[in-house]
Parts: structure tokens; sequence; C-alpha cells
């Protein structure tokens, strides 16, 4: 595995760059300049993190793909409709949806988790095609399925009853959700590994430099 600072830090960024950065934006903004003007900012940080990757000649991850087509339809039909209701409406029904697909893929061959994971810690063929990492995928499959079903329903009922002013308390409220959801990931992770005679080794930081990983 690659040290654990890098792969924190690329965790970080992967969120950082297709959640807090856009809300955090839209919230600063809406304020001193207005919706519109709010809703235009959103969609251009979604788009600048696209073209700065392209640029670099990176790979596009699935995650940075999916919300940048999200904000870009969330942006349009909130703008058309001026309302900032119906821009935090569309991600909590996308958040249903995304648990939707978690859930009917469980028992694919490789499900839909498995792919974004992979954005984030890849891992090599024949320990993913391991019948313990497969297990695996599906148990990870029916927790976040649930965790994200879970979020977006409190999401949607502060929406409903508070407004938009109570989005911040939805985000602080699903801290714990998501670090319970982790936390249990990792443990089955460790234990997968376990069961199928893999052992987990992070790589030296010093050693990962000198070899450019």
């Amino acid at each position: 595995m690659p040290p654990r600072l890098r792969l924190a830090m690329e965790v970080a960024r992967h969120l950082a760059e297709s959640v807090l950065v856009p809300l955090g934006l839209f919230y600063g903004i809406v304020v001193a300049a207005g919706f519109h003007v709010a809703l235009l900012a959103a969609v251009a940080w979604a788009l600048v993190a696209m073209g700065v990757r392209v640029v670099r000649e990176r790979r596009l991850p699935a995650v940075l793909l999916g919300t940048t087509g999200l904000s870009v339809v969330q942006v349009a039909v909130s703008y058309a409709a001026g309302s900032a209701m119906v821009y935090f409406l569309q991600p909590t029904l996308a958040t249903y949806a995304v648990a939707v697909a978690f859930l009917l893929t469980a028992l694919l061959d490789r499900p839909l988790i498995q792919r974004l994971a992979h954005d984030f810690c890849p891992l090599p063929l024949d320990v993913v095609r391991s019948a313990p990492l497969r297990r695996l995928f599906q148990r990870l499959s029916l927790l976040w399925g649930t965790v994200l079903l879970v979020n977006a329903s409190l999401t949607l009922s502060l929406l409903l009853t508070v407004g938009t002013t109570s989005m911040p308390v939805a985000t602080a409220a699903s801290v714990p959700l998501f670090a319970a959801g982790f936390l249990l990931s990792l443990l089955w992770f460790r234990r997968s590994l376990r069961d199928g005679g893999y052992r987990l080794a992070w790589c030296d930081p010093a050693q990962a430099a000198s070899q450019g990983a």
C-alpha cells in the first residue's frame, strides 16, 4: 500500500475538490454576490478541477467526473428555477440514486463501489479477484448504500422542515455516520486481506520517494 500520509492526502484531495470546495464556494459567494453568481462559481470550480487534470495528463477519477456532470445539471436546473432549495435538493436526490446503485450492483461481478474505490486505493488485480475481496465489495455496497440512504433522508427532512440554512447542520450531522462507515470498512478490509492470505504492508515514505511512486 502507498504511505499512509500520501493515501490520506489523496483521499482528502478527492473529497475537497469534489464536495467540500464547491459547497464552501457556494455558501461564501451567495452571501457576497448573490445566488446566480454562486451557482456559476460552483460549476466553474468543477470544470477547472477537470481542466487542470487534463492539462497535466492525469487520469480523471470517476468521482470527479460524476460530481462534475451532476454539478453542471444541478446548476442549470437551479438557474432556471431561480431557487436555492432546488440547488440543494438535487444532490440529495442524487445521493438516493447512488445509494440504490450501490445496493443493486452489490451482487455483480464488479460492483459500482469497487470502481469508485479504485480511484482512492488501487489494488493488484489478483487481490481484487480473490473470493474474500469480492465478498468485501459486496458487503461494502450494502453498507454504503445504507449509509447514503440514511444521510439523504436526514438531509431531505432538514431541507423540508428548516430550509436551505440547515445544510451546514446536515453536513456536520453526517460526519459521525460517515466516520463509522469508514472505520467499519477498514476493519472489513483488513479482515478480508487476512482471510485471503494477504498481509497489509505500508510503503516507507522515503522508499516511495526514491522510486517515484
